[in-house]
């Protein structure tokens, strides 16, 4: 799974998938009553152009944000354990900011979405494609 990947599905389709002519396997397999039957009676069955829309997975959120909320667990796990219980919590130090934004850019480049985002394409799949592509 590679964070610039494109994945495929219907509209309200809950799991992607990785090739738009799976999505077309699927619904022809959930459009079969009966092992057996022809391309034609199983198509028959289908609203055709099927409509495969294209996503891609969201990007992670700010990296400022983040880095702020780590080292702000942080200190308040540290003081808790180590401060003074009548004392001020722990401000922050510009090297802890420099390494605790240095740790969210790294995350934040390397973290892969499982959420995703239509990105506007649709591909139509008209019977005949269908055939050719997915079909006997």
């Amino acid at each position: 799974m590679k964070k610039n990947d494109e994945l495929y599905g219907l509209k309200d389709q809950e799991t992607l998938d990785a090739d738009p002519d799976e999505v077309v396997q699927d619904v022809l397999e959930n459009a079969c009553a009966k092992a057996g039957e022809s391309f034609d009676a199983i198509a028959d069955r289908i609203t055709w152009p099927l409509r495969v829309f294209v996503y891609r997975r969201r990007q992670v959120g700010d990296a400022d944000r983040l880095a702020q909320r780590v080292l702000e667990c942080m200190l308040e796990e540290l003081d808790c354990e180590y401060a003074d219980p009548e004392g001020d919590a722990t401000v922050p130090t510009s090297a802890m900011r420099s390494a605790s934004l240095a740790l969210a850019n790294a995350v934040v480049a390397d973290y892969v979405s499982w959420a995703c985002e239509p990105t506007g394409e649709v591909i139509e799949y008209t019977r005949e494609r269908a055939r050719r592509e997915c079909g006997e």
